[in-house]
C-alpha cells in the first residue's frame, strides 16, 4: 500500500523549487516507494513570492500564510520542510518542533557549532525527528568509498585533501541569479566556506567514521575585490571568500581544507584520501541534490560528471589504479529495488525515516555529520582571530551564535522563542 505524507513548507525562496523537483519524482515512483508526498500548506514572509510560488505549483490559496505559525496550528501536517536561510534555520525549526512536528532542514543546519547544537538538543529533548540536507552523503561513490575504508582496503588513512577551487562564483554578486543574502554575515553567517562546506567536509566525516577533532589550524578572510555599489542588501558582502586550514584527528589522521569561491586562477576540485595500504580519489562530488534534484532523472550531471571514486590499489612495487564505477552500480541496486533510493536521495531518506520505514540505526545521521563540519570551520575561523593552532574544548567554548533573533512577519516584529 502506497502511503500519503502531508508536508508543510517553510520558506518558498530559491532551494524549494529543488526539493519541489524531488518530490515530484518521488510521487512519479511512489508506488514503488511506498509512499507519495502531498503539499499540505506553505508559508513565505513575502506575500508576491508567496502568490507567485502557489501559483506555479497549484495550492490553493487557503494553505498559503505569510506567517508560519498560522501553519503549525493545522493538524494535517505530518512534517516540515524548512528552506529559509541559513541563519533563519534555528529559530524556525526549533518553534516547528516545539509545535509537535519532525523537520528536515535545508543545509546547512546551521552556520555555527553552537547554533547547529542547539537545534540537536531540542530534537532530542522534544522526542522529534530532525534531518539536514546534505546529498553529497546519499550517492553511491559516498557508500562505495566508506565501504572501502570499513574493510580496511586504504590501511590506515593518514592524509585528507579536499580542495573546492571556484573562479569568481559568489552567489548573489558572480551569480546574480542567487538571493544576496548569500553575502550577508547577518543572514548566512559565512560564505561558501560553510554553506559548501557542509557538502565536502561532511562527505570526508561520513568516510572516516566521524573522528574526533584534536585541533584546528586555518585562516579566512574576504580578499577578491568587489563593486560595492552591486550589492544592495543591508550590511554589505561581508561575508568571507576564502578558508584554508588543516585539522588534526585523534586518530593520527591530518585533513586539509581549502575553499574559495572568488579566485582569479581558475575552477577545479580535488579530494584524495591517503592510507597506507592504498589511497581513494572522489570526482564529481554531488553538491546539487543528485539523480531526484535534475528535472529528468535520467539527465547528465554537468561538467563536474557523476560523483565516482577510483580506487589505487598498492602493491610491492607499483599502484593499480581501479574505477569503481560507483555510479552504475548504484543505480543497478535501484533497478533491483527501487527503494534503493532511500540511500540514494535526501528527501527519499528523511521521508522513509519520517515515516518509520528505516530506523534511526539505518538512516544517515546528517545532523550529527554537520554538527562536526561546523565545528571544523568554527575551528579556522577561531584559529585565524588568535593567530593560533586551537583545541577541540576551546572550539566549543568559543562557539558564536549567529541565528536570527528577530524578524518582521506579516507587519509584525516577531520574538523568536527556542526554549525548550
Amino acid at each position: 500500500m502506497t502511503r500519503t505524507v502531508r508536508v508543510g513548507i517553510v520558506g518558498l525562496g530559491m532551494i524549494s523549487h529543488r526539493h519541489m523537483t524531488i518530490y515530484r519524482h518521488i510521487n512519479e515512483q511512489a508506488d514503488q516507494l511506498g509512499f507519495r508526498v502531498e503539499i499540505a500548506a506553505v508559508a513565505e514572509v513575502i506575500p508576491e513570492r508567496l502568490k507567485e510560488w502557489a501559483a506555479k505549483y497549484n495550492i490553493d490559496p487557503v494553505n498559503c500564510y505569510v506567517d508560519f505559525h498560522d501553519l503549525l496550528k493545522r493538524n494535517d501536517i505530518d512534517c516540515i520542510d524548512v528552506c529559509v536561510h541559513t541563519n533563519y534555520h534555528v529559530p524556525v525549526s526549533i518553534e516547528c518542533m516545539k509545535a509537535g512536528y519532525d523537520v528536515y532542514c535545508e543545509k546547512p543546519a546551521a552556520s555555527t557549532y553552537a547554533d547547529c547544537k542547539l537545534m540537536l538538543d531540542a530534537s532530542e529533548k522534544l522526542g522529534r525527528k530532525l534531518h539536514i540536507q546534505m546529498s553529497s552523503v546519499m550517492t553511491p561513490q559516498s557508500e562505495k568509498a566508506r565501504a572501502y575504508m570499513e574493510a580496511g582496503k586504504l590501511g590506515n588513512p593518514y592524509y585528507v585533501n579536499l580542495e573546492v577551487f571556484l573562479q569568481r562564483r559568489r552567489p548573489g554578486y558572480d551569480l546574480p541569479d542567487f538571493p544576496q543574502g548569500f553575502l550577508s554575515k547577518k543572514v548566512a553567517g559565512y560564505g561558501q566556506s560553510v554553506d559548501l562546506g557542509v557538502y565536502v567536509i561532511g562527505q570526508i566525516l561520513y568516510i572516516l567514521g566521524c573522528p574526533k577533532v584534536a585541533s584546528v589550524n586555518g585562516f579566512a578572510g574576504q580578499f577578491v575585490k568587489h563593486d560595492p555599489s552591486r550589492v544592495t542588501i543591508e550590511g554589505g558582502f561581508d561575508v568571507d571568500d576564502t578558508i584554508d586550514g588543516t585539522v588534526r584527528f585523534e586518530n593520527g589522521t591530518t585533513f586539509h581544507y581549502l575553499n574559495t569561491s572568488a579566485n582569479n586562477l581558475k575552477n577545479y576540485m580535488m579530494t584524495y584520501i591517503l592510507g597506507t595500504d592504498g589511497a581513494m580519489e572522489l570526482t564529481g562530488t554531488d553538491m546539487a541534490g543528485y539523480k531526484f534534484a535534475r528535472p529528468n532523472i535520467t539527465d547528465d550531471a554537468g561538467f563536474m560528471g557523476e560523483p565516482e571514486v577510483v580506487f589505487h590499489e598498492a602493491f610491492d612495487d607499483h599502484v593499480t589504479d581501479v574505477p569503481l564505477n560507483c555510479d552504475a552500480e548504484g543505480m543497478a541496486k535501484v533497478a533491483e529495488d527501487p527503494k534503493a533510493m532511500y540511500r540514494y536521495d535526501n528527501q527519499c531518506m528523511w521521508i522513509a525515516y519520517q515515516q518509520g520505514l528505516i530506523s534511526e540505526e539505518e538512516r544517515i545521521n546528517t545532523t550529527e555529520l554537520a554538527l562536526n563540519q561546523l565545528l571544523i570551520t568554527d575551528g579556522m575561523f577561531l584559529s585565524n582571530a588568535l593567530g593560533r593552532s586551537v583545541t577541540y574544548d576551546e572550539i566549543i567554548a568559543n562557539s558564536p551564535s549567529n541565528y536570527v533573533r528577530e524578524q518582521m512577519i506579516n507587519g509584525k516584529l516577531y520574538t523568536y522563542d527556542i526554549t525548550v
